[in-house]
């Protein structure tokens, strides 16, 4: 793993432990990791400095209205398209007919066919992938993440 500063043990318990739940307390994981809260403070203030860019809240997609998504393999004709609020992820891709892969969400299949009819003016797309919220089976970094702090404490 490359880092800007290489992870103390306790570095990697601290952060073990908010990869567990970002809103546990210093004094609750210094409780349970045994060093003295200024110490996860201190900790914590590394961690957000060089490793977490933000906490996020992790929203039941479907109890919001959100029941369609769709992975779409664009060529942009305009970045702005990236600013549209039914884009929840965005990948560059360098290949010769498609420039974006983007991840979207939308209430409904009608929802999507007008999402795909006002697309057309900043991107040409290439392919589209459609699924149902009970066919989104992950939206979680966690694993790889806590593989990637284990690897670096066996390596």
């Amino acid at each position: 793993m490359r880092t800007e500063s290489r992870l103390t043990s306790n570095d990697k318990k601290v952060f073990l432990a908010l990869l567990d739940n970002a809103r546990i307390t210093d004094s609750d994981i210094s409780c349970r990791i045994k060093i003295t809260p200024p110490g996860v403070r201190k900790i914590r203030k590394k961690l957000e400095e060089h490793y977490i860019q933000e906490y996020r809240t992790i929203v039941d997609y479907e109890k919001m209205g959100i029941t369609v998504f769709a992975i779409i393999q664009i060529k942009t004709v305009n970045k702005n398209i990236l600013n549209n609020e039914k884009i929840i992820g965005a990948f560059e891709i360098n290949e010769s007919n498609i420039t974006h892969l983007l991840i979207a969400g939308f209430a409904s299949l009608e929802d999507l066919d007008e999402y795909k009819r006002t697309i057309v003016k900043d991107a040409e797309i290439q392919n589209i992938h459609v699924v149902s919220k009970k066919g989104f089976l992950k939206n979680s970094p966690k694993n790889l993440i806590r593989s990637q702090i284990q690897r670096e404490t066996r390596g």
